[in-house]
This record gives C-alpha cells, structure tokens and sequence, in this order.
C-alpha cells in the first residue's frame, strides 16, 4: 500500500507526532510510507532523522499536483488549508482520509464537513471530535474513532522502574506546558502552594516552554526552593521516570501527548474535566479528574494520591495498561490500515 501522510502545521505537537510516527510504523510493516510537510518545520527535519521519506508541502502540491508515487491512500492531518481543488485531484486516484486532534471550534469542522463528497472516512482522535463531526453534519457512517498513536519505547522503559519510584520520597509532583501566556504555569505554582501547606516535603517540576517569568513568579510566590524549572526538554522519558504524578493544568478542551506519555511512562496522572483531555480517562482508575481552574480541587486530588500509595501505585499501573492495549503504535496504525483496507475495497 501507498500512504501519503500530509501535515501542514510547522509545530511538532501531537498532531505532527501522529502523522510521522504512523507513517513511520507502515513503513516498518513493509507498506510504502511518505511525509508531506513545510520544508521548514520541524516535522520535516524529524522524519530525516527517523530515515522516513519526507516531500515539502508545496505551492504545487497544496493544488493537488503530487510528485512521485500514485498514492493508494492520502491521509490529511488537521488541514488547516485544505481546498476543494486539492481534494478533486488527489479523490480521481487515491482514497481520502481526514483525521482531526484540535476541538473547540465549530467552523472548523462545519468546513470539514462542507469536503465530505471527497472524503471516504473521517477519523476522530477522540469521542469529543467524533461528536463534533456529527454536530458539523457529518455522515455517521464515515466517522471513525481511532485514538492518537503513542511509540512506546523509552516510555515503556520508565515504567519499568516506576515500583522503585514509589518507595522513593519525597514525593515529586510534575507538569508539562507550553502555554505562552503562562496561565498554566502560575495555576501549577498556587497548586504547590496548597500542596505544600499540608504536605510540606513534597517536590515540584515544571518543564516546558522558557521564560524567566516562571522563575520570578516562582519567587514572588515563595515556592522557588521546592520547584525545579527545566524548561523544554529531549530527555522526557526520563524525567517522566523521576515523577511521582504528573498535572495537567490546561484550561481549553483538547488532546495533549504529554498526558499520553505520562500514562505510558506509569504516572498517576490528575487532569481537568475537559473535553478530549478527559476521553479516554476514568475518574479514580487510571487517573482523577477534578474541576478546572480550580486549585483546591487539584490540591486534594494530589494530596490523596501522596497519602495513599498503593492507590497511587495502582492508578499509574492501570493508566500504562491502557495506553499499551489501546495507543500504542501497532494498535493504532493496524487500526488505521483496516480502514485503509475497507476504503480501498470499495
């Protein structure tokens, strides 16, 4: 088989991740596998590295003019530009596939939704985007749900020594965000400070974007000696490893691959009740949930898993159960490929 996976983001953020790493595991099974992205993003420069084939999305190629391969299967990843013209062509030789991670805007998918005589499946990387192409008006028998991809590796590996992790103290307590405006990086910090009243030894980490700001609110808050700033990170997998539980602290619906890979590295995870961020948890099994923006509820939750190990314990076990029945690579790219193949038979 033919793919032909397209991202026209020039963020590596998990939309980006799903288009390269899905493309990457059909080319291990032995199906041919290409990239199309911005020659300058950092997913180009990313599938050079993997040795994936990679194509820059082109004035041309953005028309429907695809060098190279007849392609069995062309795989549009949040098309924020996608075009009716584009869609005539590729639909005359290949089958079209269109899989949305973002949510919260229904212009968006009431656009998708306007391409579908050229689409033959709509993939939903979440229930909440199901729901939103139903809304959009999206024929039901073209929606598909098929969770975001996760490859394992080095995650797989910190969850190896999480049982050693949970006899360690104190307590270290992480989050993950580029949020620019910092909004989520000052909610984590009043987090701390409820935390710390009560449970005075435990730790805390924020990687993510840089900005000295974060320190300095760090400091204003008198929270810097119990708080390591890392900024953005290559080494994930181990610092993951070094976690005790892992907050989400974002304030919009939507997905997020950090979460994932906490899951998968076997972290207790607390996250808001969210659409997408919350889809593919249960409350009090492989994660809590609790009300967003709101830092006594994130206190408590954390505050219960410090106190209760066994608990906390067996959530991060319950939450790497999941993620590698239900995310790991060779789940979802098989997943996709049965899709591919039911398309393709038509």
């Amino acid at each position: 088989m033919n793919i032909l996976n397209i991202c026209d983001s020039n963020e590596f953020d998990i939309t980006a991740y799903q288009a390269m790493y899905t493309a990457a595991y059909f080319k291990k099974i032995g199906h041919n596998a290409v990239v199309m992205c911005p020659a300058k993003s950092r997913l180009y420069s990313e599938c050079l590295k993997q040795r994936l084939e990679v194509a820059p999305l082109t004035f041309a190629s953005r028309l429907g003019f695809f060098e190279g391969l007849g392609y069995d299967i062309i795989h549009f990843y949040n098309p924020d530009s996608l075009t009716v013209l584009l869609l005539k062509k590729a639909v005359a030789s290949s089958k079209i596939f269109i899989t949305q991670l973002k949510l919260g805007n229904p212009e968006v998918f009431k656009k998708l939704a306007g391409f579908e005589p050229y689409i033959d499946k709509f993939v939903a990387a979440s229930n909440s985007a199901k729901e939103d192409f139903l809304r959009a008006g999206v024929d039901q028998r073209k929606v598909f749900m098929v969770p975001p991809a996760i490859n394992l590796g080095r995650w797989e590996s910190a969850m190896l020594i999480r049982p050693a992790m949970f006899l360690k103290r104190p307590y270290k307590v992480g989050t993950i965000s580029m949020d620019k405006t910092l909004k989520e990086q000052e909610f984590f910090l009043k987090v701390a400070i409820e935390v710390l009243a009560k449970l005075p030894d435990t730790n805390f980490l924020i990687v993510g974007i840089k900005d000295e700001r974060i320190r300095d609110m760090a400091r204003s808050l008198g929270v810097s000696h119990k708080v390591d700033i890392l900024w953005e990170r290559n080494d994930i997998p181990e610092l993951m490893a070094m976690l005790h539980i892992f907050v989400k602290t974002s304030r919009r619906d939507g997905l997020s691959m950090s979460l994932i890979e906490a899951q998968a590295s076997g972290v207790a995870c607390v996250l808001p009740r969210l659409r997408g961020l919350s889809d593919f948890s249960v409350h009090e099994r492989n994660s809590l949930l609790v009300e967003p923006r709101s830092i006594e509820s994130y206190s408590e939750a954390i505050q219960t898993l410090i106190l209760n190990p066994p608990e906390c314990h067996n959530m991060s076990k319950m939450a790497f159960d999941y993620v590698v029945n239900n995310m790991s690579l060779p789940v979802v790219g098989n997943l996709l490929l049965r899709l591919y193949e039911e398309a393709l038979e038509v």
